[in-house]
């Protein structure tokens, strides 16, 4: 199985928020949906307001219509809609189906950063090189799926967790961003690095997915970047700290978890190493200019 939501069966899930104290991003609805009449339509003008539907193409395709020009979204396509707005997305017909991920959120944060990133990117967003947000996506349908009562924060936490990842698109970083001339070997290696950086990634799993011997890919990665692999893998999980830090309430403690760090004193020390600071004063702007990314070269 490769991503966690196909495990489970095609549903959807609404939420309903009483208290007054709004999140700043709280998910309203999250579903599994497979549509093959031309009466799936939806339109920005007419369904009311203040919130965004971001959705990812599985398999068939779909059109979004935003103003005067029309877009094709097919497997590995997204798009992201602010609602109301001069679009609508539909199952044209002709096609045998549409089947894709759903969320629709609201709150001041998921429409400043969903805002941003049209802006970058525009509407629509191809994933054929970065699937980093459809693993982050179908792992929270799954999660509802098994817990339809999961915590609201938590979910909150996994959304910012998808605009991170929608960021670093925007961006380009995590796009493998080589030299012309690095091999495909160790662009696979890095690939793999930067969709599993949370987990235990091995020496032995990077040279798999180089398809070289252990001893021949260290030897030429470290050729190729200037980094040993291990050196390369913390880089990229420092750069993911250190957006966290800057971009949401995280505990020092949760950022080193989910960046792969399983003890908070370890990622200090290794933040420390990279970044000149720890994570506290990197988060309170004591060490140097503010930025939006921060990118660590060897």
């Amino acid at each position: 199985m490769l991503y966690q939501h196909e495990a489970y069966e095609r549903s959807s899930y609404g939420f309903k928020y009483l208290s007054h104290a709004e999140l700043p991003i709280r998910l309203i609805n999250i579903g599994w949906d497979r549509v093959t009449s031309p009466d799936y339509r939806w339109n920005g003008k007419e369904r009311g307001g203040g919130f965004i539907v971001f959705q990812y193409t599985l398999t068939g395709r779909g059109v979004l219509r935003d103003g005067d020009t029309f877009y094709s979204l097919s497997k590995d396509t997204g798009f992201i809609t602010i609602v109301p707005s001069d679009q609508d997305y539909y199952f044209p017909e002709g096609e045998e189906e549409w089947e894709f991920l759903y969320i629709v959120v609201n709150g001041a944060d998921a429409l400043n950063h969903f805002t941003d990133i049209v802006k970058k990117m525009g509407p629509v967003l191809s994933f054929r090189e970065y699937k980093e947000p459809l693993a982050i996506l179908s792992r929270l349908y799954a999660d509802v799926y098994r817990d339809p009562q999961l915590d609201k924060y938590t979910i909150s936490s996994r959304l910012y967790e998808l605009l991170m990842s929608l960021h670093r698109l925007a961006e380009g970083r995590d796009i493998v961003r080589a030299p012309q001339d690095m091999p495909d070997s160790m662009r696979a290696a890095i690939k793999l690095m930067k969709s599993r950086y949370s987990t235990d990634v091995s020496i032995d799993d990077m040279a798999e997915a180089a398809g070289l011997s252990k001893y021949h890919f260290c030897r030429q990665f470290m050729k190729k970047t200037g980094l040993k692999p291990n050196q390369y893998l913390r880089k990229i999980r420092i750069e993911h700290a250190a957006w966290l830090l800057r971009h949401t309430d995280k505990t020092v403690e949760m950022i080193g978890k989910e960046a792969g760090f399983e003890y908070t004193n370890y990622f200090i020390k290794v933040f420390r190493s990279f970044v000149g600071a720890t994570p506290n004063e990197y988060r309170l702007g004591k060490t140097g200019d503010p930025v939006y990314f921060l990118r660590i070269e060897p």
